[in-house]
């Protein structure tokens, strides 16, 4: 919605890294000591609310300036981070954020009185009145959220000044999120600041009140009120209000599982409600998962798969690096699949990699599997072999055909691939309709052997691939069928099996004559993918697996 991606030329130990956001979630993941909470903070630097905006004025419902403090973000040390070892960029969407649509941002001398120049981030490419912050409300909330208010030793009430539908509001999501099913007497929300920048929230009913109430409790509260910090303002500044931005550091924190998908689901609502991108840091499986569900769906839904950012929702994996010399850098990388979503959770949890689901695909024998697996090749815009596994089993089709009418899970949640003579075959009518009632089930579009016979057989054909495809020149017409001067119907299936695996010998492989066939038959051979494909897809939904991109 509002920041495109990040690129970072230089922060500690983040050197030439650069990942995209969704347009309304991003998730920020990765083991500790990832400078997550960093690019929490970098992401959120550049914004704030000055005179020049027509925002100017406003606060968040705690009472607090749509801008994140660069001390809750960043503790620097001159020692190890001179003045000019930081610096990276935001780039916007093209709505008009800011000028060129990107900011740079590098660090600079803050001139402190008898005392050492410090550290501040500013605008690299100028530093006049103005240049220094995009005008976009900003909310970040930190850790310090996360502190029962039971460990504090004073607070003091703030009076945030709730009408009566905001208080509804806010008590109808703190009940849907954290499931509580009743609320006794007339609920209220309160706030209570404490020392330093800690505030606290909470929901008061006829039994407990904001003193009572769980970390859990006060963080789903701290969470609502800045949502409905941002609804006030699309609800005040109408058309002058342009979106905002939301930063959350580890949202999962103190949250059980149930809760964890309910909140999501709730941000993702909101953020599309009222402008907002919602980017947070986890360490939660749980929220992963749901996070990449909702970018699969989203992936279903459009058929195609466009740049990261064009996305609603993103996932962005931080994990470490080591030089040659031992010196430790982070990377990063948009995770979009479930095989490297199942990769980053065990790398989360300092696991091997996991043997990945894949949807198998069975055929009736090795020339078979050879040619669709080639033939795929030529259509699939992704590299398929990620999301299919090739079963190297030689069955007859009817073998396969039983096993399915016996509803042996395998045979029903796999691709089975039956050779093209199959139809044509009379025993194939008592089972005619079990293959063609069956959701998994597919024919080759050519007989391999026979069917490479015949095309080649045709001396256009052949003169065809002798001239453009061949790279044995002495493999001539006459020398490819010397033993085979018959028509194609004269031999069984044993003899044209000989002839394919003599000729293929000598072209050190069969790609060249597939390759060939498929060129001479693109619209039969693109077919035969479009379908493989819809039942990848089909069979992918059971088991919450990518799916692959269609075929124009």
């Amino acid at each position: 919605m509002i920041i495109k991606s990040i690129e970072v030329e230089k922060f500690r130990s983040i050197s030439d890294v650069s990942f995209e956001l969704g347009k309304k979630l991003t998730a920020i993941a990765g083991r500790n000591a990832t400078q997550k909470t960093t690019l929490l903070g970098m992401l959120g630097q550049p914004f704030a609310i000055s005179k020049d905006s027509p925002l100017f004025g406003c606060s968040t419902v705690d009472g607090y300036n749509f801008r994140s403090q660069f001390s809750e973000k960043f503790k620097l040390s001159i020692t190890y981070e001179p003045i000019g070892s930081h610096k990276w960029t935001l780039n916007f969407h093209n709505h008009g954020y800011y000028k060129n649509d990107k900011i740079t941002i590098q660090s600079i001398a803050r001139k402190q009185k008898g005392k050492p120049d410090g550290i501040r981030f500013w605008n690299a490419d100028g530093r006049k009145k103005g240049e220094g912050y995009v005008q976009l409300p900003v909310y970040y909330l930190s850790l310090s959220r996360l502190s029962p208010i039971g460990e504090t030793s004073k607070t003091s009430t703030h009076n945030i000044n709730l009408t009566q539908e905001e208080i509804d509001y806010c008590v109808r999501a703190y009940r849907e999120i954290l499931s509580i099913t009743s609320i006794s007497g007339v609920p209220s929300l309160s706030v209570e600041k404490g020392t330093g920048k800690r505030v606290y929230s909470g929901i008061n009913d006829g039994i407990h009140d904001i003193f009572t109430n769980s970390a859990g409790e006060g963080n789903i509260s701290r969470i609502i009120l800045s949502i409905l910090s941002f609804k006030r303002l699309k609800d005040q500044y109408s058309t002058k209000y342009k979106g905002g931005i939301l930063l959350i550091d580890e949202l999962d924190a103190t949250l059980y599982g149930f809760s964890q998908k309910r909140l999501l689901k709730y941000l993702l609502d909101s953020a599309k409600e009222y402008r907002i991108q919602i980017i947070f840091t986890t360490h939660s499986p749980i929220v992963l998962n749901e996070m990449y569900k909702l970018h699969r769906e989203e992936s279903k839904r459009s058929g195609i798969l466009p740049t990261q950012s064009a996305y609603d929702t993103s996932i962005v994996y931080l994990s470490p690096d080591y030089k040659d010399d031992g010196s430790r850098m982070i990377k990063a990388e948009n995770i979009s699949t479930s095989t490297r979503l199942n990769e980053i959770i065990n790398d989360i949890n300092l696991l091997p990699a996991a043997n990945v689901k894949k949807i198998n695909a069975y055929f009736e024998d090795e020339h078979a599997m050879s040619f669709a697996n080639f033939l795929l090749k030529q259509f699939c815009t992704v590299n398929f072999e990620n999301y299919i596994n090739f079963v190297d089993v030689d069955l007859g089709w009817n073998n396969y055909v039983q096993l399915y009418k016996k509803n042996i899970p395998e045979f029903r949640n796999s691709i089975i691939c039956l050779d093209a003579d199959v139809p044509g075959k009379s025993e194939y009518r008592a089972f005619k309709s079990i293959v063609e009632g069956s959701n998994n089930m597919l024919f080759l579009p050519l007989e391999i052997e026979k069917g490479l016979f015949s095309f080649l057989r045709d001396h256009t054909n052949y003169r065809l691939f002798e001239t453009q495809y061949s790279n044995v020149p002495t493999l001539t017409y006459d020398v490819c069928f010397s033993s085979w001067a018959m028509e194609v119907d004269y031999y069984d299936t044993a003899e044209l099996k000989k002839w394919y695996d003599n000729f293929t010998k000598y072209l050190g492989g069969s790609e060249l004559l597939f390759k060939c066939w498929i060129d001479c038959n693109q619209e039969i051979a693109k077919e035969y993918a479009r379908k493989f494909i819809e039942i990848y897809n089909y069979l992918s939904d059971s088991f919450e697996l990518d799916h692959i991109p269609e075929i124009d």
